[in-house]
């Protein structure tokens, strides 16, 4: 027999099915006890999503909920600010339980939608809030998902199409909203900002950057077109950007001659965001400063690689073939340095034990480490890494991390790799190009191949302008390779360097003076220039110039 205590302890965690006592219920859920407030919520929308309700009634009570429900989701974001991949246990708890409320927060509207047609009892004004909604709030999954490269749960995104085609069919899907997300306020542009934020790769992009880039479609949502067919063929005939509402998965940038003529596909209509990218970036350019960040958020950089996305379809340039081996990792310009340093050492002993200790680590448990000792492990000089290799190709490498801890690696970071089944194989250096984060199978990354071949150089000083930055500054120089790169080019700090700079650089031993040429900005999280050694006439052309005359003037 059920003690008073205990029904009030169920009642706490039991949202009440009368408007009245329901509004009670959402009056006590406490605005300083973020805790307890969250495990009520938690267990009440649970519970409300598995009870008999009138749709109309569902709907009125989730309305008076979102505003504490909103507050809430803020508070465990702040949790999740500051990141490593795979999240630590703690932050991997308050991910899940940020993703399970918005999915049953979602799923709040869309049973009460449901049931409404179900039922034939459709209110158009209720139909158009409950769908908007979820819409809403699967967008926000989606996001928190990107945000921490976490692959998204199957059926999402059928039910997103699911809901815009019933809205569509019932003529709801253009009607205005007050109450909506910013840049949205109706159920078609809360659902064309769904489908333009995957056509960025999320996957692809550096921490972070997934928001700015969602701040950004919010802003430019207004200028995207949707339609059943392109709007504008002739102007973009050799690609498009559509969704087809029977897939689960977001909108494609796909070759037109692929589009097929269906009422089932949606087209967007991107070329007035492609233009505004474009006009960003020119105005960035003539500030002559690629670091440059806009009100907004976007570098230059970050423009430029959208701009990519947008405009450029990916096809899979060579075979990827599996592979069950083991890979040293190193991370970042400073690790690869340090690596580069000790092979051409000979390869130390201290390298060797480290790889060792960590190969032992990987496969034994932190057990085998009493082989190696404690002091042992202080006194390694770099951050390495084993890694499994899953596959590879003449292009790159598919690398798996399965273990629980954390791994500093980024999407856009300089990463240098080492097949370890041989003492005398080399070093390579690639970049990370993506990660995602399978539950029960690891961190998956997916690394572009820039050379197998590399060596150290340090920049003593930049000749044509003045630098605030201390020198020398460390970097590489990757040499031509035959099929994988024409010219050599230089690996370089970001936003230190702009074209046209004139460097002394040490290389070898020997000092040369370089132009920098042309910047790929979209690479890596680093500068990778081609370059161009300069001869004493390229030198003596220089003085015939004015440079010389600065000083005396």
């Amino acid at each position: 027999m059920d003690t008073t205590a205990e029904r009030q302890d169920i009642s706490r965690y039991t949202i009440p099915l009368s408007e009245s006592k329901a509004k009670e219920w959402i009056d006590s859920l406490s605005l300083t006890d973020f805790g307890d407030t969250t495990k009520r919520l938690y267990h009440g929308l649970a519970d409300l999503n598995r009870r008999s309700l009138s749709p109309v009634v569902r709907i009125r009570l989730g309305e008076r909920l979102r505003p504490t429900f909103d507050l809430m989701l803020k508070n465990l974001h702040r949790h999740l600010s500051c990141r490593a991949f795979p999240l630590p246990e703690r932050g991997q708890r308050i991910f899940d339980l940020n993703q399970s409320l918005l999915l049953e927060f979602s799923g709040l509207y869309q049973l009460a939608a449901l049931d409404m047609i179900t039922r034939d009892e459709v209110n158009k004004r209720a139909l158009q809030i409950a769908i908007y909604r979820v819409l809403d709030y699967l967008g926000l999954y989606l996001i928190s998902t990107y945000s921490v490269y976490v692959r998204t749960r199957e059926s999402i995104w059928h039910d997103i199409h699911h809901m815009y085609l019933l809205a569509s069919e019932r003529g709801l899907d253009k009607l205005r909203l007050s109450e909506g997300r910013e840049g949205a306020n109706s159920i078609e542009e809360r659902y064309i900002q769904l489908n333009v934020l995957p056509l960025f790769k999320p996957y692809s992009l550096r921490q972070e950057e997934v928001v700015r880039i969602a701040r950004y479609v919010e802003s430019v949502t207004h200028l995207i077109k949707i339609s059943n067919e392109p709007l504008h063929p002739d102007a973009n005939q050799n690609f498009v950007h559509a969704a087809m509402l029977n897939n689960d998965e977001p909108a494609v940038i796909m070759p037109y001659r692929d589009l097929p003529h269906s009422p089932t596909v949606r087209v967007f209509n991107l070329a007035p965001v492609i233009l505004d990218l474009d006009r960003q970036i020119q105005e960035i350019s003539q500030e002559q400063n690629s670091g440059l960040i806009l009100k907004n958020g976007l570098s230059r950089n970050l423009l430029k690689r959208l701009v990519f996305h947008l405009t450029t379809i990916r096809n899979r340039q060579f075979n990827r073939f599996p592979k069950q081996e083991k890979m040293a990792v190193v991370l970042g310009m400073q690790g690869v340095l340090e690596a580069m340093h000790q092979a051409y050492q000979g390869g130390s002993s201290d390298q060797k034990r480290e790889e060792d200790i960590l190969f032992d680590n990987m496969l034994y448990g932190e057990a085998s480490l009493v082989t190696g000792s404690k002091n042992n492990m202080a006194e390694l000089s770099t951050n390495m890494q084993i890694w499994d290799l899953i596959n590879s190709s003449i292009g790159g490498y598919g690398l798996r991390w399965p273990h629980p801890e954390s791994s500093a690696v980024r999407v856009g970071e300089l990463i240098g790799l080492r097949d370890i089944s041989q003492d005398d194989n080399g070093w390579v250096v690639g970049v990370v190009k993506w990660m995602e984060y399978i539950n029960k199978q690891g961190l998956f990354c997916g690394v572009e191949l820039l050379s197998t071949k590399l060596q150290a150089l340090s920049v003593n000083a930049v000749l044509n302008r003045e630098v605030t930055n201390k020198f020398p500054q460390q970097g590489l120089m990757l040499p031509s390779v035959d099929g994988l790169r024409e010219d050599p080019v230089l690996i370089l700090p970001s936003y230190i360097f702009q074209s046209g700079d004139k460097l002394v650089v040490t290389l070898q031993g020997r000092e040369e003076q370089v132009m920098l040429s042309s910047l790929d900005e979209c690479l890596g999280a680093f500068a990778y220039f081609r370059y161009k050694i300069l001869t004493e006439e390229d030198r003596k052309s220089t003085e015939d110039d004015f440079d010389s005359l600065w000083a005396d003037l």
